[in-house]
Parts: structure tokens; C-alpha cells; sequence
């Protein structure tokens, strides 16, 4: 079968568009690939001039956006995997890992160089993403290079942990296989058979699994099936204990089967390797955990790692979830899973949308690394990390909802008739309310009479000016209640609520910035010495200790803190001496996580007014909306005026976001 000749970013731009049920803006597709809305125009005029010919188009509508429609969509999707694309690093790291998995002997520089037609400077920056990927990061695999050759560590479960990444990385499931690559090496006829066959053996022993748990297993015994084939067997090790008994059956009933089905054998080894699996995954029973079974289901350790990061995240941001039975129960399932040896984290989408969305769930979620340093000596890793933002954002939305005085008390401000006006407020509560409580609906013309001093929102259907009311917001919203009207919304609540964990009264945004230390026309090409530099008067003046830098540094290189271009906030949660800021404002505007920035803000903390950290979170993050607005920053005068509270206004109401 042909395939599309298309960059990697291009396959998932093309993945994105066709996957989509309705038309999809080009800022929006920007925003999920990381790239302008200009690339995005770009790169669908080369798709379909590729794709024209397969009877397929990626249509455009002035103002409203793309939608893909194609004669067979199905062979447009096959022909978008491919694995033997050389374009992009992503390509090339992929391509030589499975080089390396798979090959019995050294494989030769030379050879790959030819082999992906890149030159040997090339190759030595592919090698090194691939060492950050595999070897500095779990699993921790050996890269041994020797003259001019290149070769992992003779670890066999190490290789298949990562063949079976490789292929569950963004993985399609609308339709059961990787989204942008080939499967390479396995035989699709028996990764189908194991697809179908495997749950009717977990549903024989009543057990349910995640999907993505589910798909691991899956591509684990496939894998065991070639590796084994290729006589590439797990060394064989002691038995292992095998205290879920549905989960042991289960995995030798598998087992058993593909050696009848497959002609084949496996050893004992290789069995515990798919109990493993099929334990891991193996989901409990939420009809019977609540607070009293507890001890019944969870050991002593998993659960003192529960009562320890809660009671972590009350001292520090008086956040209290001790209460919470359903959130308990799911923090130590998670925390349970962590702490099996076959766990697996998958994630889909833009990584870098999923933080800002979660930026409050990240901090606390950032708080179980001691925890789980102390008990599992390691940290997690940013997936791992952004799974259980997930699980505290259910914790918060609950939280929320039972503190009504939290609500955003809101005045709808409508021109329309009374009863348009009436299902304008049940749209918007449909929507939103667990937080906001909508306390009138007000004729535009009532406005001038109207005492704001209490609302905290105006949601208005024209561009009017309502109130100079200060503390009183406005947004600009359609009577019918358009998709972008929603999200704008969203974002507003989404920044309010990080306001509101907020609570220190002993450090403002203006005070913290007038004490802060200034490095402006600065110049740096390596984001490591940057922080170094700019954590130094910390330490120096004893505001922090040299502890403070190894913690920015070491959450730099688990989950990078820029998530977007423009104004980047470093900073450490550990206890300083006192609450302290440093600006640096860039010459020429540094690559960070591939987005451009402009300057960078790093904090230390006070215990006390840790808190202080989602007021600068938030107070960043509503520049970034449009990272234009940082581009003539060059001194500290530029910044000052910047983030002064009239130009926040004037930027609030320029992104309708006052």
C-alpha cells in the first residue's frame, strides 16, 4: 500500500482534522500541535495536495474552520502510518529504538546513517534524545556505544517494556492500533487474535481492566509471542507470589491458550510477566471500598501514603480532602497501582493544554514527590503526575460545589426579550453551575441604576460598556450562546478559581515585584545555566538554600514549567526564608519546551504564603492568552507597565476576559 509522504507534525495534523465530529478552527489545531495558525494553513495546502488524488480533502470554511471529508476514510487512515519516516527526531528516535530492541548484534553508525539519510551530527543529536527518553528516564535502559557502534544493554524485560511503549503511544482507539506509525515488527493476524481472545478470559474471572491497562497486556503477549519466536526468552527467575487468585488464573488461561492456538511454549517466567499484568490492572470492586474496608483492600503503607499527602496538602494549602470518601478510595487505588511493578501510564493529546487546564491539580499533584520519594525511592514521572492532577480535579469540582459561597456571583446583562434572556441563564447554569449563581437578569438600559458593588461577573450581549465597577468583570457573549462563548467562560472560571486558592495576605503581585531583583538585555542559549544564574542572589542572600535550585531543576527535568510561549514562572514549592521574586527579561527570546519566551519570573515561598503562587500563576497565564502582548518587553519599566493594574483591565477586556 502507498503512503502519504507527510511529516510527522503533518500525520497528526491530518489524524486531528479526521478524527474531529464537527469543523475545527485553525487556532485550535494550532494549539494542540504547538505551531502558529499560519503553519496550520501551510501544512493542510501541502496535505491535500497530497491527498487530492485518494479522493480526500481537508475542506476549509471562511470563519468557521476545517472539516475532512474523504471517498474511503479508512485507506486515508492507513496510509497516514508509516515507520520508516526519517523528517522529524520524533521519527528517527522511534526508528532507532526498535533498531536497538531488536537487533542481536552492534548496530553500525554508518549503516543508520545511510539507512535514514541524515548526516553523523544528526545522528549523535538523535542518540542523545533517545538516552533522555529511554536511559536517563525510566526504564533506564544502558546505551553502550563502542567505536562506531551503538547497542542497549542486554536486558530483555527493559526492551519489551519499551516496544511496549513504542507501540501504545498514541495509540487509536477508534481503531485499535497506533494513530501515526506501522506496527513494525508484529504480525497484525496475531496481535487481532490476542485482541479478541483475552477478554473473554478476563470476563471468565470477573475481572475488568482500564483500557489502556488493557491494551499493554494485549501488546505485551504479542511481543512475548516474537521475542520468544525470535529466541529472545525472559532469563528465567523465581516464581513470584501470586496473591490475586482471579488474576492468576486468568494469565495462565491466556497463556495457555496462545501455546495450544500458536504452537508454542513459554516459561515460567514469562507466565509471572502476564500475571503481572493482568494484576496490575485488574480493577477493585468500587461497590465494596468505602471507609470502613479499607484496611480489607489496601496495606499499611499505601495507606499511610494516603493520610500522608493529604494531610500534606492541608498544612500547605489549607486545601482539605480528608472528608472526601469517593476521592480517598480512588487516591489509593492510584496510589496502589504506582507501587505494582507492571503499571502504565498512557496519555493522549497536547500534554502542554492538559497543564494549563490543571495548573492548580499539578501543584498539589506535585506535592506527592516527597511522599512518594520517601516510600517508593523515586519520583514520578510528569505522566504519572498529570494522571493524578486528573484524579484531583474531580476532588476539587466536589469541593467546589459543597462551598457555594464560593460561586462567582454574576448579573446577566441582556438586550434581548425576557424570555431569551430567561433561557440564556439555563444555558449558562446548564453549564456552569457549580460556580457561579446567576443573581439577576438585567436589561441593558437598567445598567447605569444598578448597584455591581456585589457582582463579581457580567455577562453581557453587547460591546457596551456596563460598569467601571472595579473588581466587576465582563464578558461579551452571544444571545444564542455560541461554543466560543462557552470556552471563554471557561477560561475566565478556570483563572478565578486559581485566584481564589489564593490567600496570603502578607505579599502582593505589586509588592512582590517591586522587591524583586532584575536582570534585563540578558542572553542565553541553555535554560539550565539561565535558572542557575537566576537562582543565584537566592542563595546568596540566604533567601533560599542551595536545595531550592536542585528542586527547580529537578522539576524542570521531570515536567517542564513552560506550557506556553510568552512569560515563563520557575519557582520551588520547598520553604524559603522569605517570599522573593527575580525578573529576567531576554534580549532575544529563548526556546523553552519548543515555545518562545520572552522573560522569566522566578519565586521563592514563604511557607506561609505558598498559596501566593496561583495569584502569580494567574496573573501570567492571562498574558500568555496572547503571547504578542510580551514581545516588547526589553526593560523592567516595559514589564512594570506591562503588569500594571490598568493595563490588566485593558488586557482583560482586549481577550474578553476581564
Amino acid at each position: 500500500m502507498d503512503s502519504l509522504n507527510l511529516t510527522l507534525r503533518q500525520r497528526k495534523l491530518l489524524h486531528l482534522i479526521q478524527n474531529k465530529t464537527q469543523i475545527t478552527t485553525g487556532a485550535e489545531l494550532a494549539r494542540e500541535l504547538n505551531v502558529s495558525a499560519r503553519t496550520i494553513r501551510s501544512d493542510i495546502v501541502e496535505i491535500n495536495s497530497i491527498i487530492a488524488g485518494y479522493g480526500a480533502e481537508i475542506h476549509s470554511e471562511k470563519s468557521k474552520g476545517y472539516l475532512f471529508t474523504a471517498r474511503d476514510p479508512e485507506l486515508i487512515r492507513k496510509m497516514n502510518q508509516i515507520d520508516t519516516a526519517f523528517f522529524t527526531t520524533e521519527d528517527r528516535v522511534r526508528y532507532l529504538t526498535f533498531q536497538l530492541c531488536l537487533a542481536d548484534e552492534p548496530v553500525n553508525l554508518f549503516d543508520l546513517e545511510d539507512e535514514m539519510f541524515v548526516s553523523h551530527t544528526t545522528l549523535e543529536h538523535d542518540l542523545r534524545a533517545l538516552r533522555m527518553k529511554y536511559e536517563l528516564s525510566s526504564p533506564h535502559i544502558g546505551l553502550i556505544m563502542e567505536k562506531n557502534t551503538v547497542r542497549f544493554e542486554p536486558d530483555e524485560r527493559k526492551k519489551r517494556e519499551i516496544l511496549n511503549r513504542l507501540f501504545h503511544e498514541d495509540w487509536n482507539y477508534n481503531q485499535s492500533g497506533n494513530a501515526y506509525y506501522d506496527y513494525h515488527f508484529l504480525d497484525t493476524d496475531i496481535l487481532d487474535y490476542i485482541m479478541d481472545e483475552v477478554p473473554r478470559h478476563l470476563n471468565r474471572w470477573h475481572i475488568r481492566m482500564e483500557d489502556a491497562g488493557l491494551v499493554a497486556l494485549n501488546l505485551a503477549l504479542a511481543i512475548m509471542y516474537h521475542r520468544c519466536l525470535s529466541g529472545h526468552p525472559l532469563k528465567e527467575e523465581t516464581p513470584i507470589p501470586k496473591p490475586d487468585t482471579a488474576a492468576m488464573h486468568a494469565a495462565e488461561s491466556i497463556v495457555d491458550t496462545l501455546e495450544n492456538k500458536l504452537h508454542c511454549s513459554f516459561g515460567r517466567t514469562e507466565r509471572d510477566s502476564i500475571y503481572l499484568r493482568v494484576a496490575s490492572g485488574h480493577l477493585m470492586d468500587a461497590d465494596k471500598l468505602n471507609f470502613q474496608t479499607i484496611p480489607q483492600y489496601f496495606g499499611p503503607v499505601t495507606q499511610a501514603m494516603g493520610k500522608q499527602y493529604l494531610d500534606r496538602i492541608f498544612r500547605m494549602f489549607a486545601i482539605d480532602f480528608r472528608e472526601d470518601e469517593d476521592f480517598y478510595i480512588t487516591l489509593l487505588q492510584f496510589i496502589h497501582y504506582l507501587q505494582s511493578p507492571a503499571h502504565l501510564f498512557n496519555t493522549q493529546g497536547n500534554i502542554s493544554i492538559t497543564k494549563e487546564s490543571l495548573q492548580v491539580e499539578f501543584e498539589l499533584a506535585w506535592e506527592f514527590q516527597p511522599v512518594a520519594l520517601e516510600n517508593m525511592g523515586r519520583y514520578l514521572d510528569e505522566i504519572e503526575l498529570l494522571h493524578m492532577a486528573h484524579c484531583l480535579s474531580g476532588a476539587l469540582e466536589y469541593l467546589y460545589h459543597n462551598q457555594p459561597e464560593k460561586k462567582l456571583h454574576t448579573v446577566i446583562c441582556c438586550h434581548m426579550h425576557l424570555s431569551e434572556a430567561w433561557a440564556l441563564k439555563r444555558k449558562i447554569l446548564g453549564a456552569f453551575e457549580n460556580y457561579i449563581t446567576v443573581t439577576h437578569l438585567l436589561p441593558v438600559n437598567a445598567r447605569s441604576a444598578f448597584d455591581f458593588s456585589a457582582t463579581d461577573l457580567i455577562l453581557s450581549t453587547v460591546k457596551k460598556e456596563i460598569t467601571d465597577e472595579k473588581g466587576t468583570d465582563t464578558i461579551q457573549i452571544s444571545p444564542l450562546m455560541t461554543s466560543s462563548d462557552y470556552r471563554n467562560i471557561e477560561s475566565y472560571i478556570r483563572r478565578k478559581r486559581i485566584e481564589r486558592y489564593y490567600s496570603s495576605p502578607s505579599v502582593t503581585w505589586n509588592s512582590f515585584l517591586e522587591s524583586a531583583w532584575w536582570h534585563e538585555d540578558m542572553e542565553f542559549d541553555d535554560q539550565f545555566a539561565l535558572i542557575n544564574f537566576q537562582a543565584k542572589p537566592f542563595v546568596e542572600s540566604g533567601t533560599a538554600d542551595e536545595a531550592f535550585v536542585e528542586d527547580i531543576l529537578r522539576r524542570e527535568s521531570i515536567s517542564s514549567f513552560a506550557f506556553r510561549p510568552g512569560i515563563l514562572l520557575i519557582y520551588s514549592h520547598r520553604p524559603a526564608r522569605r517570599t522573593m521574586g527575580s525578573v529576567l527579561i531576554l534580549k532575544h527570546r529563548i526556546s523553552w519546551n519548543s515555545f518562545r519566551i520572552r522573560a522569566v519570573v522566578m519565586a521563592s515561598f514563604h511557607p506561609s504564603d505558598l498559596p501566593f503562587l496561583f495569584q502569580l500563576k494567574s496573573r501570567i497565564s492571562l498574558y500568555n492568552q496572547n503571547p504578542d502582548l510580551s514581545g516588547a518587553i526589553r526593560t523592567k519599566k516595559d514589564f512594570m507597565e506591562l503588569f500594571s493594574d490598568e493595563s490588566v483591565q485593558s488586557v482583560s477586556r482586549l481577550l474578553k476576559l476581564s
